[in-house]
């Protein structure tokens, strides 16, 4: 492979495109686990030697720094979680002091469990994902209004020929219904002063179907003609529930 260049325009002549793009797309989510970047680089491979061998050589560069102690599984195993290391903030010109969370940010890993779950319905070819913003570039503001989704994002339906905008609300179920009524509002507020021709829907994510259903109460509690401004699903259902329906 080609060598690639960091964003600041100098080679780094020791990584491979895929070592450079599994740098990127850790530093585009913050953290990301291992099954994480097996999903979205690595779906080629039957094997898991060929990440594992990538994320052992970028974490001894220090271009990904992997947090101390495994996450999920039972009976002791698990799975790690990576972040950028020292070398790779430099090798992203990222702006000010590198800095390393010490914990695991469940938030931004619940985000990246719906990229991924689009990733995969792409590598199924049930859908095509056209765009996947994520935070800070996904906010917007709407006349008075400040919009801060988790992400913002368009799949095509080859089938049907068209595309679809969302705004993405990862819910962990740690928020009170109050917070999340608040948020619909505020995005009610902002369609009626949008001035393009389509305003994106409105995708709440539960961890579960549970959850999924208090959001969907809240949700489509509002004023009339709002309630088709709102989607909800589980995860488990983003794509078959949601974005083919």
């Amino acid at each position: 492979m080609s060598n690639p260049r960091t964003a600041a325009g100098a080679v780094a002549p020791s990584l491979s495109e895929r070592d450079q793009a599994t740098i990127e797309l850790v530093a585009r989510f913050r953290q990301l686990k291992t099954s994480q970047i097996r999903a979205v680089l690595f779906a080629d491979h039957a094997s898991t030697t060929p990440a594992d061998r990538c994320l052992k050589r970028l974490v001894e560069g220090k271009y990904l720094k992997r947090l101390p102690r495994p996450i999920g599984g039972r009976g002791g195993s698990g799975q790690f979680v990576y972040q950028l290391g020292r070398a790779g903030w430099k090798l992203l010109d990222r702006p000010g002091h590198f800095w390393a969370p010490q914990a695991v940010n469940l938030h931004s890993l619940g985000i990246a469990d719906c990229f991924v779950a689009l990733k995969q319905a792409e590598q199924r070819g049930e859908v095509t994902l056209l765009e996947f913003i994520t935070e800070p570039d996904c906010h917007a503001s709407v006349g008075p209004v400040q919009l801060m989704p988790d992400a913002r994002f368009e799949v095509g339906d080859r089938a049907q020929g068209v595309k679809h905008a969302y705004w993405l609300e990862w819910d962990r179920g740690t928020e009170h219904l109050s917070v999340i009524r608040e948020k619909c509002s505020r995005y009610w507020k902002a369609l009626q002063h949008w001035q393009q021709e389509f305003f994106p829907t409105v995708l709440f994510v539960a961890p579960d179907a549970r959850r999924a259903r208090q959001l969907a109460h809240t949700a489509h509690g509002g004023p009339d003609g709002s309630q088709a401004l709102f989607k909800v699903a589980a995860i488990g259902g983003l794509v078959s529930d949601v974005l083919r329906s």
